[in-house]
């Protein structure tokens, strides 16, 4: 082999150390970046917006309030057959006391739900309800006692089937935990993520030595 040659392929070796190492680096951080993506915000206070006009309608429970109903309630509206509403899936992940405090351009009454909420069967799993009588426009709950990792919904309906029973409204949702909007089955466990970090890594490292073990030919 001659002299020139052996410097080439010497100098080729070193310089591919520092770039492997680098690679490693890389591969691990975009791993982390990906894995800090989908984590939940941490956040003590969540509200979001909707519209309840031209939803799907349902026959609502009965209430206390003008209606005079039990808490939970036992029975359904004769006033509310037929009214739109819009659930909303979230969880918590400290359990403790929390608050919803609602805002509807409307006659608007709120109902929360627990592990799932079916229109066609609105008595089963619902935890309480709130017609703000008189106080139109105001439906929310105080000292909600949640569970970390239990699915709730929060449905926002209205008083009864006229047009001043739908429309835009606020919630916010304020408490001692993290609360997250949406199904508790998108986010992964703890153990789940770990486990695709350490794969993750590890296959990088694989990958990077074969390259560096590889031997070089040299004519």
């Amino acid at each position: 082999m001659s002299q020139a040659i052996r410097k080439s392929v010497v100098a080729e070796n070193h310089l591919s150390l520092p770039s492997i190492r680098c690679s490693i680096r890389i591969a691990s951080a975009a791993i982390a970046l990906s894995l800090g993506c989908a984590l939940p915000s941490e956040a003590f206070t969540v509200s979001y917006s909707g519209d309840t006009t031209n939803t799907p309608t349902f026959n609502r429970p009965q209430t206390e309030g003008f209606e005079g109903g039990t808490n939970p309630p036992t029975s359904l509206s004769s006033n509310g057959t037929a009214v739109p509403y819009y659930s909303q899936p979230f969880f918590v992940n400290t359990t403790g006391s929390y608050d919803v405090v609602g805002s509807q351009a409307f006659l608007g009454i709120q109902f929360l739900y627990q592990n799932s909420f079916n229109p066609t069967t609105p008595l089963v799993n619902l935890l309480t309800g709130n017609d703000p009588f008189p106080d139109e426009g105001t439906s929310g709950f105080s000292g909600l006692p949640l569970t970390a990792k239990k699915q709730y919904f929060l449905v926002t309906t209205g008083f009864n089937n006229s047009n001043n029973s739908f429309g835009t409204f606020t919630n916010t949702i304020t408490g001692p935990g993290n609360i997250t909007l949406g199904s508790t089955s998108a986010v992964p466990e703890p153990s789940t993520m770990a486990s695709t970090v350490v794969s993750g890594i590890f296959a990088s490292s694989l990958i990077l030595k074969r390259k560096l073990k590889k031997p070089k030919s040299v004519n």
